[in-house]
């Protein structure tokens, strides 16, 4: 149950920095007014995405370095 816990923890936390860390680019100028909704769609799944992918590194290596 713990372990569980710890999972949906580490990826609400990589999840936020991920948009933290998109955040520090300035894509409003590379994107036409009409397609504010479309970018932040587009943001939003980046940022799952990205945040995805960090916290299961972090959680396979997490792993790995008990098994050892």
């Amino acid at each position: 149950m713990v372990y569980h816990i710890v999972n949906v923890v580490v990826y609400i936390i990589s999840i936020t920095m991920a948009m933290i860390g998109l955040s520090c680019f300035r894509f409003e100028n590379y994107i036409k007014p009409t397609k504010i909704k479309e970018f932040y769609l587009f943001y939003i799944v980046a940022s799952v995405a990205l945040g995805y992918l960090f916290a299961s590194f972090i959680l396979s290596f997490g792993t790995l370095s008990f098994q050892i």
